[in-house]
């Protein structure tokens, strides 16, 4: 992936914007989509999300500044889209998370697990499910993630501590997978 440098410097080249954005979109599609799916709790939704985003982000790469990396920038577009699609939802029921869709398959053994996973993770609050999905699920750094959200690094801390007890909470005290 080019650097943010080259994307500055490539915007005003038409088919090397256009190459810019096939790259960024090879690259960071499947993490969209698990990001939105990990937000808004459904895959298929999770996929107009990452339409949405990936449009924005089409419209948006010629005025990339490059203040941060293409991927934060790329997570902050959906976080604000997710956030936009989890409050149109939030009055509809949720279907759950297909996780042979997101991860290949799992086995039957944690089929109830993960059912019970999504559906303590659907009843968490936005802010709760938005660090849990860029730490315990992308995998982010505690500094990226605040970079991410835009917050100082005690504060994804914080939010990480509680959503953890949060989630614990809603699965009746189960042990939850490696968050």
């Amino acid at each position: 992936m080019p650097d943010s440098e080259s994307l500055s410097a490539a915007s005003s080249d038409a088919p090397a914007a256009e190459h810019d954005f096939a790259n960024a979109f090879r690259q960071h599609y499947p993490f969209v989509v698990r990001l939105a799916a990990s937000l808004i709790g459904d895959v298929e939704s999770a996929k107009d999300v990452a339409q949405e985003v990936f449009v924005a982000v089409f419209r948006g790469l010629p005025k990339f500044r490059g203040e941060s990396s293409l991927k934060t920038w790329i997570y902050q577009i959906t976080l604000r889209t997710a956030g936009r699609h989890s409050v149109q939802r939030k009055k509809r029921p949720v279907t759950g998370l297909d996780f042979d869709a997101l991860h290949g398959g799992e086995s039957a053994d944690s089929a109830a697990t993960l059912a019970e996973l999504v559906a303590a993770l659907a009843a968490l609050p936005l802010e709760a499910r938005t660090v849990l999905a860029l730490v315990a699920i992308e995998g982010l750094s505690h500094e990226a993630a605040a970079e991410v959200l835009g917050v100082p690094v005690g504060t994804v801390w914080s939010r990480l501590h509680s959503a953890r007890r949060k989630l614990m909470a809603a699965m009746g005290g189960h042990e939850s997978p490696e968050l």
